[in-house]
């Protein structure tokens, strides 16, 4: 299955385009990573695919079906969305909020079914956190509640997720904790739209970029090609050195490295 953006424009009511020309796609099983200073129009472009704001131009396709007139259950079948931030309103245990994944799966006065309860475990599962099944959403970590939520849009069981900078305001170990589950995703077939600041994050999953920079074109292919030290110092105004290395299976490996005066 794919997504597909042709010539898409992002624009708010009664503005000029923020994004013009938007062109790329991401298949199931892939992870994409968009890279941009602020400011350049990464939200206005999930809020697109996502229909909450009207494209002013152009198509988006999953697997080559206009979703311009898809109803918002149908969206969910095929997309699911982790924010950046999620503010716990209520105590609730952490397999009651992975289980509201399932909400589109249960009638307006339906209750859960077996297998919506066995699909929300494997969910847990799937992100490691089985082990915090009773406890309370509160009461967990930054990284444990990051985890949820993405065993929560799992449980949805979509084919794309998309996740606005899953690994904002984490420490350095559940930063890593988090983007070895969303590399798990590849695995399982999901296809991946994520935001991050960071161009080491497109390395560790070897993904696909979208660059965007402000009043250029946007700048799309695999993160070898699209992350060089040129495109960096144009997207951020800064020196980046890339430096090579194998890690421990024997794989060469690139991560970023800014040039401090």
């Amino acid at each position: 299955m794919k997504l597909e953006l042709h010539n898409v424009f992002c624009c708010y009511d009664g503005y000029p385009p923020v994004l013009k020309d938007v062109n790329f796609s991401v298949s199931s099983g892939e992870i994409c990573c968009l890279l941009g200073p602020n400011g350049v129009g990464k939200t206005t472009l999930f809020k697109t695919i996502l229909k909450l704001i009207k494209k002013q131009h152009g198509e988006i396709l999953i697997d080559g079906e206009n979703i311009d007139h898809w109803s918002p259950g149908k969206m969910a079948k095929h997309m699911a969305y982790v924010s950046q931030f999620h503010v716990p309103p209520f105590p609730y245990k952490v397999r009651d909020v992975v289980l509201l994944g399932r909400i589109n799966s249960i009638s307006y006065f339906g209750q859960p079914t077996d297998l919506d309860y066995r699909i929300a475990e494997e969910a847990m599962v799937d992100m490691g956190i089985d082990h915090l099944h009773d406890k309370a959403y509160t009461d967990i970590s930054g990284g444990e509640r990051q985890l949820v939520m993405l065993a929560r849009a799992l449980a949805q069981e979509p084919n794309f997720l998309i996740l606005d900078e899953p690994t904002a305001n984490l420490d350095y170990g559940n930063m890593i904790r988090v983007m070895s589950k969303i590399r798990h995703l590849k695995d399982k077939g999901i296809g991946v739209i994520m935001t991050t600041h960071s161009p080491d994050h497109a390395f560790m999953c070897q993904s696909t970029v979208v660059m965007l920079q402000k009043d250029e074109p946007l700048l799309f292919g695999s993160c070898t090609d699209v992350i060089t030290e040129k495109n960096l110092k144009d997207a951020y105004g800064i020196s980046v050195k890339l430096v090579e290395f194998f890690d421990h299976k024997g794989r060469l490996m690139r991560m970023c490295s800014p040039i401090i005066d």
